[in-house]
């Protein structure tokens, strides 16, 4: 099957909703899409993949056992595949099937025997397979059956969770989810009253009425052959108490969630963005000369819109009223740090959690240590101290959740896996 084929074969809606997904996975590499419905999960991964391999490089892996709509995107009749490359040590570059129409998208199929098995799932040879699209910029894509034996063990060794169709993964509580996409809404048909009316009607309405009964039974034929010559497993002849079934209709899918919605009464919302340069070396070169004389200071990485084009805006501030950002902005004008007309005061109550220190003596002093380390390593953090008296180290601040994907994808690049919260605490 093409790749053009799979957007129109059954399951299109979960494809469609895996397609207005992928911008805001956009920041993972490795991503388990799991359902109740192992068809509806592989429907939505290939969304995806066929969304994002116009991005990058997209693997999607075959772990609920030869489910159909992967099969059908391997195209050759090799039937190595991931249970051949866990228990011979094939490789996956040997495993994998280009998907036509699709270069940048690749096939993973369960094998030779099935790869939904405990000892292949749990295997923690999946972190070092993350870690190696990690740094490549690539996005692996696990599909897998709710119940499948060893998840919560793959769960942890990936960026996060898929949910298709269920609220909550039993085997795995305290997965990082990232996104949830409902089973299709199928919505009643409308009442249509053919009861007789006491008022007589013309010659003319009547053959109106004729010829939208006829209409009618015509449409609902047609509809009976697409689903009885579909080929999906869950067409079948409509019984006689059936009533029609309409297109079914999918939500939008949620954007990237962040770790701690509870803290979002008490996030530190308010900042001021100083610059927003077209250039990281412009923005290296403002947070250079001034950064010392900025509480918080940070460099935030924020797509133009659906674009290539990127923002690197320097941040300063981390309050919880607009009052103290708006303070914070008038004595940098005052210091020279900023022209009058330049600086405003903006609402970014997200960050991106790149590391924590536990409660410890000269909590400050060290502090101020790892923010250095991580600069040196082109990474501009800042710490904000809890009331426990531990420390959080943020990069970054965001408006909105979607805006911390590019942030996100290079502090990944750069060997830290950061986790998007609602940045609390105080400075130092």
């Amino acid at each position: 099957m093409t790749a053009a084929a799979a957007s129109r074969a059954p399951g299109g809606a979960y494809e469609g909703a895996g397609r207005q997904l992928a911008p805001s996975l956009r920041a993972f590499s490795s991503i388990l899409v799991v359902s109740d419905d192992p068809v509806a999960a592989a429907h939505t991964a290939i969304g995806i993949g066929l969304a994002e391999s116009s991005q990058r490089l997209v693997m999607i892996g075959d772990l609920a056992g030869e489910v159909a709509p992967l099969q059908a995107l391997a195209r050759d009749d090799d039937a190595h595949g991931i249970y051949d490359s866990f228990e011979f040590g094939t490789s996956f570059v040997r495993i994998a099937r280009e998907v036509e129409g699709a270069p940048n998208l690749f096939i993973m199929p369960s094998g030779t025997e099935s790869a939904a098995i405990e000892r292949i799932i749990a295997s923690p040879r999946w972190q070092h397979f993350a870690s190696d699209f990690a740094k490549a910029d690539e996005l692996l894509l696990l599909v897998a059956q709710a119940d499948a034996p060893g998840l919560a063990l793959l769960a942890a060794q990936l960026d996060g969770v898929v949910l298709v169709g269920i609220r909550n993964l039993q085997a795995a509580s305290d997965i990082s989810v990232v996104a949830r996409v409902p089973h299709p809404v199928v919505a009643p048909p409308p009442k249509i009253d053919l009861a007789p009316k006491r008022a007589s009607w013309s010659p003319g309405k009547v053959g109106f009425a004729a010829a939208t009964l006829l209409a009618l039974g015509i449409a609902g034929g047609a509809l009976f052959a697409v689903r009885a010559g579909s080929g999906d497993s869950d067409a079948r002849p409509l019984a006689k108490t059936d009533t029609a079934v309409v297109a079914p209709v999918v939500p939008p899918p949620p954007a990237i969630l962040p770790e701690n919605p509870h803290d979002s009464a008490v996030a530190l919302a308010w900042g001021v963005e100083i610059l927003a340069a077209n250039t990281a070396e412009g923005a290296n070169f403002e947070i250079n000369r001034h950064g010392s004389q900025m509480p918080a200071a940070t460099i935030s990485l924020v797509p133009i819109g659906d674009t290539e084009a990127t923002w690197y805006k320097v941040h300063a501030g981390a309050f919880a009223d607009s009052a103290e950002a708006i303070a914070l902005l008038a004595a940098l004008r005052r210091r020279g740090v900023v022209s009058d007309s330049a600086g405003s005061v903006v609402r970014s109550p997200f960050a991106l959690l790149v590391d924590t220190i536990p409660a410890q003596a000269g909590m400050r002093s060290r502090v101020r240590e790892k923010v250095r380390e991580l600069t040196a390593r082109g990474i501009h953090a800042y710490g904000l101290l809890q009331r426990d008296g531990s420390a959080r180290l943020y990069a970054g601040a965001f408006d909105r959740p979607q805006q911390s994907s590019l942030a996100a994808t290079a502090l990944r690049v750069a060997g830290i896996t950061p986790v998007l919260e609602y940045r609390v605490g105080r400075l130092p």
